[in-house]
């Protein structure tokens, strides 16, 4: 009978047990925790996951449409470039003005010698009437007033230009270079033989009227050394005349001619230069008529 019962019990006990496994397997899936799964992402080396980051920013639109901050944006100065501060932009204009003002003043100086020559030529020449005499010295009085003041108008415009050079120096600045002779896209830049081309003949003209000035004044003092020398012995010596005068004729003479020879070189270089030009802009295939 004992032995019934314990069979009986166990039976019970196992049919429980297996109700109970049965309810556990029928229970909604949203009420248990899923264990956790590794990916191949998680196993994916470091470098491998940067490459292949890199390859879905490089595959997006608005990752390639973005522009380089290297890159300079239109209108702003390229890298190469120096920014000019507007204190030495208006010294370089100031510097300008006042070299061109100086040029023109020395050149208008050069003009009234010139004239003054021409006038004194004039006066010598026989056979003129006695208005024309007179009116050529009134008019050679107020060339040799205005030469007077155009020298010392000239020398003031020189020392100004030369202490704005001088100021630049202190502060650092530099003058512009100017235009280069080929274009960004590769081509002759017109305007760089266009500005070449008229510094060049302006400096040509300057040392041919230069040339003539100074072979006046040789040829003046020469003719104001032997009116004072008074005539000369026959060993060729002077026999008369103010020695000290004659003394600084002579020095103004020599550095009249040195002027004279110096001009001469300015001529020349000045001539071999343009012709430079006008060659190489040939064989850059600049047009002939810029020059014109």
């Amino acid at each position: 009978m004992r032995s019934v019962l314990h069979q009986l019990s166990y039976a019970l006990m196992l049919t429980m047990l297996l109700w109970l496994t049965a309810a556990a397997a029928q229970q909604p899936a949203t009420g248990r925790q899923r264990a956790p799964r590794l990916t191949t992402d998680d196993v994916r080396p470091p470098a491998a996951q940067q490459s292949a980051e890199s390859k879905e920013v490089a595959a997006k639109p608005e990752a390639a449409g973005k522009a380089d901050p290297a890159e300079p944006k239109a209108g702003q100065p390229k890298a190469t470039e120096v920014k000019v501060s507007v204190e030495e932009s208006s010294w370089r204009e100031s510097v300008g003005k006042a070299r061109t003002r100086a040029k023109e003043l020395e050149r208008a100086a050069d003009e009234a010698e010139l004239r003054i020559t021409a006038l004194r030529n004039d006066l010598g020449t026989s056979g003129q009437s006695t208005r024309f005499r007179n009116d050529t010295a009134a008019e050679l009085g107020q060339a040799g007033q205005r030469l007077t003041e155009l020298r010392a108008q000239a020398r003031i415009a020189a020392d100004d230009a030369a202490q704005l050079i001088e100021y630049g120096k202190t502060k650092g600045f530099t003058e512009s270079e100017g235009p280069k002779p080929t274009a960004e896209e590769g081509k002759p830049n017109e305007e760089y033989y266009r500005t070449q081309f008229t510094k060049l003949t302006e400096a040509l003209e300057n040392a041919q009227r230069r040339v003539q000035l100074y072979d006046n004044r040789v040829r003046d003092l020469n003719q104001q050394i032997s009116a004072n020398s008074g005539g000369k012995d026959k060993n060729g010596r002077g026999t008369g005349g103010d020695s000290f005068y004659g003394v600084q004729l002579q020095k103004d003479r020599e550095e009249a001619q040195q002027k004279l020879e110096e001009a001469r070189a300015a001529q020349t270089q000045a001539q071999t230069a343009l012709d430079a030009l006008m060659e190489e802009a040939r064989r850059a295939g600049v047009p002939a008529g810029l020059f014109r």
